[in-house]
């Protein structure tokens, strides 16, 4: 009999399973994702650890677990897990933060280098025929000597602002009210307000968890107080965003261009739609954090946790619940 039970939400990379078997856990995969199955196969299992990517992890999904001592996210955002509920309950909640901190920031640069060149509007030119499209390059530009705007100044900006620095020759600014310049050194100059960056920079790019402080924080104003052509860049969270007002700026002209990795539905839902008729919109699925190298660091590290946990010992990584 084994020692310990673990159950998946959704199918996880062989490490993870390698690792739990070896340390003589029962694992099992959900049969489909969503919360009544979750909870009935929940039930009917009793494990002691969930472990997750994206899925919701709801506090009756807890509640449904008389022996649940740890959950496992297999990422960094913890916005999918009740934290409150698994505080309140003494559930341990790892996660692997720094295991796609690089995959993430890479993402984010490609999107913007996507949107200097007008990706999304030459590509569809060039599919529909149109060679000299490539003739056709107004506001098409190199990032050397742009201004990268930082929205948040974590561990995964840090990157990303070092690609774009010294890899491109970037300007770098942020807005961060957790950082301090003496902290972040002359890696990014920061401002004093939100608003001043989303001013002054020719790309913005959003690097935040999903607080109350933070859930729907960015819309129509934010838009409006950027350059005519400036780009928003958003492989955080979809819920930062007003997604409505989103579709409508970029429609309008309000705000010229976007790269998006993440929706605040996902998958995309009929009112979000529109985003696909758009060519100053370029759109990636959620797929910031899942290169080869990611998923494998995050799994290992996470599963070791977990194994940790459950045998009464500290985790390497604990989550805490995210400031801002």
């Amino acid at each position: 009999m084994a020692k310990f039970k673990v159950y998946y939400t959704i199918e996880l990379n062989e490490i993870a399973t390698h690792i739990f078997e070896s340390n003589d856990f029962e694992v099992k995969l959900c049969s489909h994702n969503d919360e009544e199955t979750y909870v009935k196969e929940l039930a009917a299992f009793q494990p002691d650890a969930i472990m997750c990517r994206t899925e919701p992890i709801t506090a009756k999904m807890m509640d449904t677990c008389t022996n649940l001592k740890v959950i496992g996210k297999q990422g960094a955002g913890l916005d999918n897990i009740d934290m409150d509920h698994a505080h309140a309950k003494d559930i341990t909640v790892v996660y692997a933060p720094a295991g796609n901190a690089n995959a993430v920031a890479e993402h984010a640069v490609m999107l913007m280098l996507m949107c200097a060149k007008r990706f999304t509007y030459v590509d569809r030119q060039f599919r529909g025929g149109n060679f000299l499209v490539r003739m056709d390059m107004e506001h098409t530009y190199e990032l050397g000597g742009k201004t990268l705007g930082m929205i948040g100044c974590g561990r995964i900006s840090q990157l990303a602002m070092k690609k774009c620095k010294y890899g491109f020759g970037m300007k770098v600014i942020g807005y961060d009210p957790y950082m301090t310049q003496e902290k972040i050194g002359d890696l990014c100059e920061l401002k004093e307000t939100a608003k001043e960056v989303w001013e002054q920079a020719d790309f913005v790019s959003v690097h935040l968890p999903v607080v109350p402080s933070t859930e729907h924080s960015i819309g129509r104003e934010q838009f409006s107080w950027m350059k005519p052509t400036a780009s928003f860049i958003n492989c955080a969270r979809g819920a930062l965003i007003k997604e409505d007002e989103l579709v409508a700026c970029l429609q309008d002209g309000t705000l010229f261009q976007a790269g998006l990795d993440v929706f605040e539905h996902e998958p995309i839902q009929e009112s979000s739609r529109a985003l696909f008729d758009l060519d100053n919109v370029i759109m990636t699925p959620h797929m910031a954090a899942t290169t080869e190298q990611s998923v494998l660091n995050c799994c290992t590290s996470v599963a070791n946790d977990i194994v940790a946990v459950c045998n009464g010992q500290e985790p390497q990584v604990k989550a805490q619940k995210p400031k801002f």
